[in-house]
């Protein structure tokens, strides 16, 4: 029985020696003999609330680095998979593009009036293929017609009715097992590499699966038949279900084959080193990150990193309860409630008004009348550079200043803390000024002191 990997291909029939995992997993191919892969699901999982760039997603610096690093990776593992003689099956996908950053960024103008420009290069997970670049093609149909007599066609013949194809090649690779009807166009070919191995493009099905009464997925029946008819097709053709390896006949193995294993443990010691690095360097990445959620985000995520910035500051916070204040801190002793709100427009004066009504909850409660303190992250769906109304109406102005309020923005509340992460000493300073400022805070660095633009993109072939 073949042991199956999945790489985000849907849906995945087995037992217990069969996976189903993703494209940027840790895990091996090498523990299985049929691979399947899905480069449009894998893609998503990348491009997913990315920018674009010339029509195409444009990823951040961080998903620029992981997908280069597991296609790389990938792309090695298919070829040494392949040369021991099992079999990658991979769904024709239409191109999977992107712009990657390339690390190098242009620098124009002085001072404030400096701007960057990201440099990026077009990139597609389908160069984790092991074979050359087949030339996908855009194209969407039905009507596939098998090539041939061969067994993995006569499966194709059995369940013609759920095949459907995404994209068609122009360079085909090997044999073509399908095309569309009529014409050259290929949409499954079948390469036997010099290992023995087979890689197979195959066209995608049209199985869907339904939730049962218990809340799982339910595939058809037809959907296990296709996938059990198919892989018994591979082997009988591959001939990996002949191959005969007990766990003894490891105690015994040539010179070249007791080297070739060194040198794959210690590739994939310096795998894992390098893997380790990465993830430091992402969790380093993520938590340098999620202070912009300051000035971007709203509810629970803002409340949490103005918690955050308190905690920078040197204040003790107190777990939030149902029905109070979004938040209450200490400073030296001094107690302190925090409304936060995430705005599309302005702040408003209720936003003054709930925040007394928390301050007053707390002195009857206290016996102790705690700072108040507004935080709102005025604007959030501008860019930083449009946000040039107002953050507090002038209204709400007195009515906070007589209550002695502080009012903050969730921008300059990050640029506070910036301002703390690189000079620790500072912290003291902006500590006190929190809890002495009545109305607007004042003296905060600007942020474009702080943020550097990186929007402009430039394709590296324009250049």
């Amino acid at each position: 029985m073949s042991r199956l990997l999945s790489l985000d291909y849907e849906p995945l029939f087995g037992d217990g020696d069969d996976l189903a995992s993703t494209f940027d997993s840790d895990t091996s191919c090498f523990d299985f003999d049929v691979v399947l892969w899905d480069p449009a699901r894998s893609f998503e999982s990348y491009a997913e609330y990315s920018a674009t760039y010339h029509g195409l997603p444009s990823l951040s610096d961080t998903q620029s680095a992981r997908i280069m690093a597991d296609v790389i990776r990938r792309r090695a593992e298919f070829q040494e998979f392949l040369s021991s003689g099992r079999t990658l099956i991979v769904v024709s996908r239409p191109p999977q593009s992107c712009y990657v950053a390339t690390g190098e960024v242009r620098t124009s103008g002085t001072g404030r009036n400096a701007s960057k420009t990201r440099i990026v290069d077009r990139f597609d997970i389908h160069a984790a293929l092991p074979i050359t670049d087949p030339k996908f093609v855009r194209a969407a149909g039905n009507r596939i017609e098998p090539v041939g007599d061969g067994v993995i066609q006569r499966v194709f013949r059995a369940h013609a009715k759920h095949l459907t194809y995404a994209a068609t090649m122009t360079e085909p690779r090997g044999t073509v097992l399908a095309r569309v009807r009529g014409t050259t166009q290929a949409v499954s070919t079948v390469v036997r590499t010099t290992g023995g191995g087979l890689f197979l493009l195959v066209p995608d099905t049209t199985f869907k699966a339904n939730i049962d009464e218990d809340g799982e997925e339910a595939w058809p029946e037809e959907a296990s038949k296709f996938q059990a008819d198919l892989i018994d097709a591979l082997g009988a053709i591959s001939g990996t279900a002949d191959v005969i390896r007990p766990s003894w006949s490891e105690r015994f193995a040539t010179q070249q084959v007791l080297e070739l294993r060194a040198e794959v443990a210690k590739r994939h010691a310096a795998v894992d080193r390098a893997r380790g690095r990465l993830a430091k360097a992402k969790e380093s990445t993520d938590r340098a990150e999620a202070l912009d959620q300051l000035y971007l985000g709203t509810g629970r995520q803002l409340e949490l990193r103005v918690a955050d910035v308190m905690r920078l500051l040197g204040a003790v916070v107190s777990e939030q309860e149902p029905g109070r204040a979004d938040l209450h801190v200490e400073f030296d002793g001094r107690p302190a409630v925090l409304e936060v709100k995430g705005r599309t427009g302005s702040a408003a004066e209720k936003d003054a008004a709930q925040l007394e009504k928390w301050v007053a909850a707390a002195l009857e409660t206290s016996g102790t009348a705690p700072k108040g303190i507004l935080v709102v992250n005025a604007w959030r769906e501008l860019p930083l550079d449009e946000r040039t109304q107002t953050d507090f109406p002038a209204q709400m102005i007195p009515y906070s200043t007589a209550r002695e309020h502080a009012l903050v923005t969730g921008l300059e509340l990050f640029c506070i803390a910036q301002e703390v992460l690189t000079d620790p000493s500072k912290r003291d300073f902006w500590r006190g000024k929190l809890t002495a400022t009545i109305g607007r805070i004042t003296e905060v660095p600007d942020w474009r002191g702080i943020l550097h633009e990186t929007s402009a993109t430039v394709d590296s072939s324009d250049r």
